[in-house]
C-alpha cells in the first residue's frame, strides 16, 4: 500500500521550502531555524539538504550564467557609489569582482588549467622490422 500525506509532511515540506528560500536570500541556519520554526540551526540545515536533495540540478553554466546575472545586478547598485568614493562601496565592488572573477576562471593561469586537465598519453612504440633471416624483404633470392 501507498503511503498516506499525513499534515505534517505537508507541514514540512512547506518549512523545508521556506528554508531553502531564505537560505538562498543569505539568511544564516540560526535565522531560517528561528524563522521557520526548527528546534535548532542543525534541523534547519538538514531541512535544506533534504530540498536541495529532491530539485533536479540544471545545468552547471546556467547556474554559473544565474550566478552572474546576480553579480551584475549588485555591480549595478554598488558600482556608482563606488566611483563617488563610498569605502564600503568600493569593498563590495572588489568582492564581486573577485567572486566573478572565481565563477569564470579568469585567474587560472593557462599553465595551471593544462595541469589539472586529464588526459591519455598514448606511447607507441615501434620495433625494427621483423627479421628476414639478413635479406632484405624487397628482395627476391
Amino acid at each position: 500500500m501507498g503511503r498516506h500525506t499525513t499534515p505534517r509532511d505537508i507541514n514540512a515540506a512547506e518549512r523545508g521550502k521556506q528554508a531553502l528560500q531564505l537560505r538562498k536570500q543569505g539568511y544564516t541556519l540560526d535565522e531560517i531555524a528561528t524563522q521557520c520554526g526548527f528546534a535548532d540551526k542543525s534541523g534547519a540545515w538538514r531541512s535544506i539538504k533534504r530540498e536541495l536533495d529532491r530539485i533536479v540540478a540544471p545545468d552547471v553554466a546556467d547556474l554559473r550564467k544565474m550566478e552572474e546575472m546576480r553579480l551584475d545586478d549588485m555591480l549595478k547598485a554598488s558600482y556608482p557609489k563606488a566611483l563617488k568614493g563610498d569605502s564600503w562601496a568600493v569593498s563590495r565592488v572588489i568582492d564581486i569582482s573577485r567572486r566573478r572573477s572565481e565563477i569564470t576562471g579568469m585567474d587560472i593561469k593557462p599553465e595551471d588549467i593544462l595541469a589539472n586537465q586529464n588526459y591519455t598519453k598514448r606511447i607507441i612504440l615501434t620495433h625494427g622490422e621483423p627479421s628476414t633471416g639478413g635479406q632484405d624483404a624487397n628482395t627476391n633470392s
